[in-house]
């Protein structure tokens, strides 16, 4: 039945449609207008039903229920009435695609901020407008990067310390600001915030761990106010002072405060606080005192020689010391945090050896020795002196057993140490082939007038102390160190010298002929010329231009050993002449030239006054020379030295 309903009802819409193409006036029956409305009322219930959210079920039994009617009907339709349905539908397509328009233009919008960055926007005050992604990520590696590479300064309480954040576990993590600045988003707020110039912090990475042992690095710098308990000795007793706590850095709060937020731009921060315990502490003092000190001061302690090497050598073998010595001898240091109580070896030593006696013996180093007496020096040759081990006093090993010793109790016999003793090495043991001190490569010789005793005396006794100096290849002799204290203690007396341009006595008068003596024989040789100094006037004892003058801490004579072998130097006097000869191996060919004096200046007389003023009848006019030496090595000359020196007269001088 429904097949053929549906049959009939093609064949009478067919007909309908022709009539009002044609602009007929046939009409429908009842029938026919029944079947249309009911079509119609089918389709309003499909468009109500899509709308509506039913499921294909319900649709499905509307239709169907329509069906029947609109099977009978469907030939009736009117032209006017196949125009109403498709109005209505046209409503849903141009509203889904207005919608679809604008998630277009937004999504658009959205992605352009992805790849482009506006005007004035800013990352922890970096400007990156214009800029693309990438190239805003590689400015702010840069200019974050060089921030964090720059010290900030660390404060806790009175404390501060400095810390380079970059070099301490604090880095950019540049993905995430990044991700903030140009990373994909549909949110409305977001996107008009970067189209107007957003502003943002950069996103800082902090390592906990390398933070931690950066501030940790720093505890001590920058704890302050605590003060540690002291102990001190005012002869035996004992008196201690308490110690107090400070302020300082608590690291785990403080690597918490920084990882929360690295406070990019700051100059200094302020950490979290925790208490400083002193270096210190009471219960320390207490210990050691308990520990070191009483046990020490408790009774007498004692040094025996007897059982040791040394044994036969002391003149006294044991060396006892009252707690009142022994605190005389004792320091207390805090050095590395820690109480310690430190016996002087040097007092030691000088009470052991002052009791004991020479119960020590040197070191020999290998070196070289020469006769400089008037008997025999002149034809005495270097004698090698061959290295040897020397014995002393353990000085470390004894003060530590003395520690050790004094906690053991009271009883005397538990407070004897043996005295330590230890091989000496010697520190040079060139053999003495290897010294090339063969031959004279240097000597010179100036007269004194025997007669003037103080003079001579300083003149023998300084030939005597520079007598068997040994110089090595690259070392400087100076004879101010050669000679040692100019004093009276050593030997010297008062003689002739000048000063402010006048003949006075002084300590040591007559050095200033050692030193013309000792300049020159080092100049004949080929040593450098380290230092001389010629005299303000010219004395005919000396070679014109090639002499010098001394001066305790103000004039010296040197010369260095440029050569490859060893220089010994060997000094006399010999009744009317100071010698000074130089025992090497020839290295240098030389030559020495002397002009003309010229630039003559001659001797007036001068009048002084005064209790100092001595009268003097003057010596010679004044004048220029110039002293020329070359020097060769194996035919390679080396620069030549040309010393040019001015005479001032030696005038006259007349008191009143």
């Amino acid at each position: 039945m429904g097949d053929s309903g549906a049959q009939d009802g093609e064949g009478a819409t067919g007909a309908a449609g022709t009539d009002a193409r044609q602009g007929g006036s046939g009409q429908f029956s009842s029938d026919q207008a029944s079947a249309e409305t009911a079509r119609v009322d089918a389709d309003d219930a499909e468009e109500a039903a899509a709308a509506s959210g039913q499921d294909g079920d319900d649709q499905g039994g509307a239709a169907g229920d329509a069906g029947p009617a609109a099977d009978t009907a469907g030939s009736a339709k009117t032209a006017g009435g196949a125009k109403a349905a498709p109005r209505r539908r046209r409503l849903l397509p141009l509203g889904a695609a207005a919608g679809i328009a604008i998630l277009l233009a937004w999504g658009g919008l959205a992605w352009w901020t992805t790849q482009h960055i506006a005007s004035g926007t800013t990352v922890s005050g970096v400007d990156l407008s214009g800029l693309s992604p990438e190239q805003a990520s590689t400015r702010l590696g840069e200019q974050i990067g060089a921030q964090l590479a720059q010290p900030v300064t660390l404060t806790v309480g009175q404390g501060s310390s400095e810390l380079v954040p970059a070099e301490s576990g604090v880095s950019l993590d540049a993905e995430a600001t990044m991700d903030e600045v140009a990373g994909f988003t549909l949110n409305p707020l977001t996107i008009a915030q970067r189209l107007g110039g957003a502003q943002s912090d950069a996103v800082l990475r902090v390592d906990s761990e390398t933070l931690t042992g950066a501030l940790e690095d720093r505890i001590d710098s920058m704890a302050n106010g605590a003060v540690s308990a002291t102990v001190s000795l005012e002869g035996t007793e004992v008196t201690t002072t308490p110690a107090q706590d400070g302020v300082g850095l608590d690291v785990k709060a403080s690597v918490a405060q920084l990882s929360q937020g690295w406070p990019l731009g700051q100059q200094s921060i302020a950490l979290a606080e925790g208490v400083a315990v002193p270096a210190i502490t009471d219960q320390e003092a207490k210990d050691f005192v308990d520990s070191t000190l009483s046990p020490m001061l408790s009774a007498d302690m004692a040094i025996t020689a007897v059982g040791t090497q040394v044994e036969s050598k002391a003149t006294t073998p044991t060396v006892t010391l009252a707690p009142e010595q022994t605190a005389s001898m004792t320091s207390i240091s805090t050095d590395g945090g820690r109480l310690t109580a430190t016996i002087d070896t040097t007092m030691l030593h000088d009470t052991i050896v002052g009791t004991m006696g020479d119960v020590e013996k040197p070191a020999i180093d290998a070196s070289w020795t020469i006769d400089g007496t008037q008997a025999g020096a002149a034809g005495d040759k270097p004698q090698y002196v061959a290295p040897a081990e020397g014995m002393g006093i353990d000085m470390d090993s004894l003060t530590q057993s003395l520690t050790t010793t004094a906690a053991q109790g009271t009883d005397p016999a538990s407070r004897t140490v043996a005295l330590p003793l230890s091989v000496l090495e010697p520190e040079d043991t060139t053999p003495e082939a290897d010294w090339g001190v063969k031959e004279v490569v240097g000597e010179y010789s100036t007269r004194y007038n025997a007669e003037d005793l103080p003079r001579t005396q300083n003149l023998r006794r300084g030939a005597e102390l520079i007598n068997g100096s040994v110089v090595k290849p690259g070392e400087v002799f100076s004879l101010e160190e050669a000679l040692g204290e100019v004093d009276y203690e050593h030997g010297f007396a008062d003689a002739g010298v000048i000063s402010n341009g006048e003949h006075i006595d002084s300590l040591g008068g007559g050095l200033s002929q050692v030193a013309t003596t000792v300049f020159n024989a080092g100049f004949e040789a080929g040593m450098d010329d380290t230092e001389h100094h010629p005299h303000q006037y010219y004395f005919d004892r000396y070679p014109a231009g090639r002499e010098a003058t001394l001066w305790t801490g103000k004039l010296d004579v040197k010369f260095t050993n440029s050569t490859t072998h060893g220089v010994l130097v060997q000094a006399w006097l010999d009744g009317e002449e100071i010698h000074v000869r130089l025992w090497s191996t020839k290295y240098y060919d030389v030559t020495i030239t002397e002009s003309e004096r010229y630039n003559f200046r001659p001797v007036v007389t001068e009048r002084k006054s005064g209790p100092q003023c001595q009268p003097y009848t003057g010596g010679n006019p004044g004048f220029d020379i110039t002293i020329t030496r070359k020097r060769s090595h194996n035919g390679q000359a080396v620069p030549d030295d040309v010393l040019t020196t001015a005479y001032y007269p030696d005038n006259n001088i007349v008191c009143g």
